[in-house]
């Protein structure tokens, strides 16, 4: 992963998304879930924990985050905000690529893995890091992992209606999309779920920003208080349908690590 793509980005994401209206409403119904699956105590690992807006959340509540990120920068601006917030002390930042967590980590069992609003989507071989974070969970341990989807209605319409033709499909490109000299993908729900099966079972799919747009086409709703009332409880009724995750802009996956079987001699092991 890029790290300097995201260093540049670290002082305005909060600015450009954590704190604009559409961002607080996203990242409201990511805590609803994450709030009920994680316990005060348990080990989490956090895959591009960005600004540590999450895990500072759950480490107030008493969620032991080990928060990874491949922005040095990003890494500094999140520990400032969890010093400002009075969490440090349950928080481990490291600056690491979610694709080389070893030798840092390795030998560590975490009792959950989060990572949220698109890290996923910048992994260069995602079934290798599915098969590597599955080594590094306990038996029964949640993932809750928010990606990008492909198909996005609102980022066809917005970018359509503002002549950028090239930029309305970009998310259909098989081979994923090149930015600031990443490749990013976007695997569908279905794609991803059966990356993830041979070592989770998948409890939950649902969508995030179906009904409210990209955080890029929202900037007219910080002044549309009633529209964003609207489109919110339309978005809260869209967590219901799980076929709507395939069409919108993040989709929620969560899912139980399986208990590794022995398998017939010489099969190796099931689930690993």
């Amino acid at each position: 992963m890029n790290a300097c793509a995201f260093d540049e980005l670290a002082g305005s994401y909060d600015e450009t998304f954590t704190d604009t209206v559409v961002g607080r409403e996203l990242r409201s119904l990511v805590w609803s879930r994450l709030e009920r699956i994680f316990r005060p105590q348990q080990r989490i690992l956090e895959l591009g924990c960005g600004t540590g807006e999450d895990a500072t959340r759950l480490a107030s509540g008493g969620v032991r985050v080990v928060a990874t990120d491949p922005s040095a920068r990003m890494i500094e601006v999140a520990r400032r905000k969890a010093r400002r917030r009075a969490c440090e002390r349950h928080i481990e930042f490291h600056c690491l690529d979610m694709e080389q967590l070893g030798p840092s980590l390795d030998g560590e069992t975490f009792d959950g893995v989060l990572s949220n609003f698109g890290a996923i989507n910048c992994a260069r071989r995602l079934p290798l890091l599915v098969a590597d974070i599955a080594v590094r969970l306990a038996p029964g341990a949640p993932l809750v992992w928010v990606v990008m989807g492909r198909r996005v209605p609102w980022e066809w319409v917005w970018f359509l209606v503002h002549g950028q033709w090239h930029k309305a499909w970009r998310r259909l490109r098989r081979d994923g999309v090149e930015w600031r000299g990443m490749r990013i993908s976007y695997p569908t729900p279905h794609e991803l779920t059966a990356l993830l099966r041979p070592y989770f079972a998948i409890e939950r799919v649902a969508a995030l920003g179906f009904a409210l747009p990209p955080s890029y086409a929202a900037k007219w709703l910080e002044h549309a208080p009633r529209t964003m009332q609207v489109l919110t409880w339309f978005e809260r009724l869209a967590q219901r349908f799980a076929p709507l995750a395939s069409w919108s802009d993040h989709y929620i996956v969560e899912a139980t690590r399986l208990r590794p079987e022995p398998g017939p001699a010489g099969a190796g092991i099931r689930g690993e």
